[in-house]
C-alpha cells in the first residue's frame, strides 16, 4: 500500500463521527431543563391558541332521498351478465343526470353558500336574529389572536376595498363575489358537508359552527336549500310544460267561446231563412266551434296531464334523523392542542441543541 493511500484512509478514519448510546443519553440527561422549557413554553402558547378559539357545535340531518329509474325492464335481463364482467348498469337507467350521490357537490357550490349567507338565523351567543353573513363577520373577531390577525390584515388590505367588483360592469357575465363574500362563501363551504352512502341510501348533512343554534338552523336550511334544487331540476321541463299549456288553453277557450257566441248568433239572427248560402255560411261558423271544441278539450288533457307529470317527477325526502340543536361542543379539542404544541417545543429546541453541539463541539473517533 502505498504512503498516499495510507493518509487518504487516515483523513476518511478521522472524518468519521462516531456516537454511542450513553452519549445520547447523557446529553439528554444534561439538556433535560432546557427541552422541558421548551415544552412549557409550546404548552403556553398552545394554550393561548386553544382557548383563543371558539367553541364548535355540530348538528345533522339524515334523509332517504328517492332514486327515481326508467328503462330497468329493458336492462334488467342484462344486469347479471353485466355484473358477471364487473360492469353497472345502474347510471344507464337513472332518468336524471343529477344522481343521489352528486348531491353533496350541490352543497359546495358557490350559488349553496350565497344564498345560505343571507338567510335569517337566530343566535343564542349574541341573543338576536341575523342574518348567517352577519353571524360569520361577528365571530370573525372573537378572541385575543383573531383580533390580531384581523387588524393585521386590514391594515395591509387598507388600499384594497373588500366590497369592490373586480368587473364593475360584468362584462364576463359571470357570478361574480367580492373578497369578502369569498372568505364566507369558504367559511359556509367548510362548515357545511354532506355524505351519500350507496350501500344504504342515506344521505348525511352535517354542520358545525360556534353556535349551536346556528349549527342546527344551518342544517336545515341546506336540506331546504338541497330539496329544493333537485325538485326544480326533476320538475322544471314538467313545469315549464305546465305554464305553456295555461297559455294555450287560455287561448283555445277564448277562441272556443267567442266562435259559440259567434254560431248561437247566427242561428239566431237566421231562424226563418232557407236560401243554401245561408246553410253554409252556418256549416262554416259550426265548423270554425267544433274546431275550437277540439283544441280547447285537447289542450286542456295535455293541461291536466302535464299536471300530473309533475307531481310524479316532484322527489320525496323522507326524513329520518331531523336536525337537533347540540347540547354538547364537537371542538376543537384543547387538550390535544396544548399537547401538540409541547411535543413541538420540545421537538423544537431538541433540534436547535443539536444544531449548537454540532457547530461547537468536534467528535473524536474512539478506536
Amino acid at each position: 500500500m502505498s504512503v498516499t493511500e495510507d493518509r487518504r484512509k487516515e483523513r476518511l478514519e478521522e472524518d468519521e463521527i462516531e456516537i454511542r448510546l450513553s452519549d445520547i443519553v447523557q446529553f439528554l440527561r444534561d439538556s433535560r431543563r432546557l427541552i422541558l422549557l421548551g415544552a412549557l413554553s409550546g404548552l403556553v402558547v398552545g394554550a393561548l391558541y386553544a382557548f383563543s378559539k371558539p367553541d364548535m357545535y355540530t348538528a345533522q340531518v339524515t334523509v332517504m332521498p328517492e332514486i327515481q329509474t326508467k328503462g330497468t325492464a329493458g336492462l334488467s335481463s342484462l344486469g347479471s351478465l353485466a355484473g358477471l364482467a364487473g360492469l353497472n348498469l345502474d347510471n344507464l337507467s337513472a332518468s336524471d343526470a343529477i344522481r343521489p350521490d352528486l348531491y353533496p357537490n350541490v352543497l359546495q357550490s358557490v350559488p349553496f353558500a350565497l344564498n345560505l349567507l343571507k338567510q335569517p338565523v337566530y343566535s343564542s351567543e349574541f341573543k338576536q336574529e341575523m342574518t348567517l353573513g352577519e353571524f360569520l363577520n361577528r365571530m370573525g373577531n372573537y378572541g385575543i389572536i383573531r383580533k390580531v390577525e384581523n387588524s393585521f390584515y386590514n391594515k395591509r388590505n387598507s388600499e384594497n376595498n373588500k366590497d369592490e367588483w373586480i368587473d364593475p360592469k360584468n362584462f364576463s357575465q359571470a357570478l361574480q363575489v367580492t373578497k369578502e363574500q369569498d372568505e364566507y362563501i369558504k367559511s359556509v363551504q367548510e362548515s357545511a358537508t354532506a355524505v351519500y352512502d350507496k350501500k344504504s341510501g342515506i344521505l348525511t348533512i352535517t354542520t358545525t359552527e360556534p353556535d349551536p343554534v346556528v349549527a342546527a338552523t344551518v342544517a336545515r336550511l341546506s336540506l331546504e336549500y338541497l330539496t329544493d334544487y333537485i325538485t326544480t331540476y326533476r320538475t322544471e321541463k314538467a313545469s315549464k310544460q305546465v305554464g305553456f299549456l295555461v297559455k294555450q288553453v287560455g287561448e283555445a277557450k277564448t277562441r272556443y267561446q267567442a266562435a259559440e257566441y259567434a254560431l248561437s248568433n247566427y242561428r239566431d239572427r237566421n231562424r226563418s231563412l232557407f236560401l243554401n248560402t245561408a246553410k253554409i255560411d252556418e256549416q262554416r261558423l259550426q265548423a270554425d266551434y267544433l274546431l275550437a271544441q277540439t283544441v280547447y278539450n285537447d289542450l286542456s288533457k295535455q293541461l291536466e296531464q302535464a299536471k300530473i307529470k309533475v307531481q310524479e317527477e316532484t322527489p320525496v325526502f323522507k326524513t329520518l334523523e331531523p336536525p337537533t340543536v347540540p347540547l354538547h361542543k364537537s371542538g376543537p379539542k384543547r387538550t390535544f392542542i396544548m399537547l401538540g404544541f409541547a411535543v413541538i417545543g420540545a421537538f423544537v429546541t431538541l433540534i436547535v441543541l443539536l444544531v449548537k453541539l454540532i457547530k461547537g463541539r468536534n467528535f473524536t473517533h474512539i478506536a
